[in-house]
C-alpha cells in the first residue's frame, strides 16, 4: 500500500512537545536557567553556610585545599569524600563557612579558577529553589490540609 503525499503532509502539522521535542530547546533551556538563578536563595546548614567545590584533581588533600579558601574567611569544616576502592578524591568537597560573607566571597572568588590544574566550580551546597505555586510549603504540610480517611465500623 502506497501512501499518497497529502497523507504524508498530515504529519508535517502535529507539533512534538516534550523531553525529545527539539523544537526550541535551547530557548526554553536559556529562559528556564535564567529564572531559576534569580529565584535560588541560599539556605543556612544548621552550623554555618555550606559550599560545594566541584571537578576536583583526584590527589587534592584537605590541608591545600583549606589554604586555598581561608582567604575567604575562617573555615570550619572540610569534608573531602573518598573513592573507597582507589582512596582518590571523588571530585567534590563540602566547605563550611560561619558567616554568609565569608561563603559568598569565595564563590564570587574561586568559581571558574584553576586549582591543581583544573577549572573547579563553587556554588552554595543547599538552595531553596523557585516553587510552583508560590508556595513555600513542603511535601509534610500539605498532607496535613487532605480530610482524614473514614474510620472502619
Amino acid at each position: 500500500m502506497s501512501r499518497s503525499p497529502e497523507r504524508m503532509n498530515i504529519d508535517d502539522d502535529i507539533q512534538i512537545r516534550g523531553r525529545g521535542s527539539n523544537h526550541d530547546s535551547s530557548l526554553r533551556s536559556a529562559n528556564r536557567s535564567n529564572t531559576m538563578e534569580e529565584d535560588i536563595e541560599p539556605v543556612r546548614s544548621i552550623e554555618g553556610w555550606i559550599v560545594i567545590v566541584r571537578n576536583l584533581h583526584e590527589e587534592t588533600d584537605e590541608e591545600s585545599l583549606g589554604e586555598r579558601f581561608m582567604e575567604y574567611g575562617t573555615i570550619k569544616n572540610i569534608h573531602l569524600n573518598l573513592d573507597r576502592r582507589t582512596g582518590y578524591v571523588k571530585g567534590y568537597a563540602l566547605i563550611e563557612y560561619e558567616a554568609r560573607k565569608e561563603a559568598e566571597q569565595a564563590i564570587e572568588h574561586a568559581n571558574d579558577t584553576k586549582y591543581l590544574g583544573q577549572m573547579i566550580k563553587v556554588n552554595y551546597a543547599f538552595v531553596k529553589g523557585p516553587t510552583a505555586n508560590g508556595n513555600d510549603r513542603d511535601r509534610r504540610d500539605r498532607r496535613r490540609d487532605r480530610s482524614l480517611s473514614p474510620t472502619r465500623d
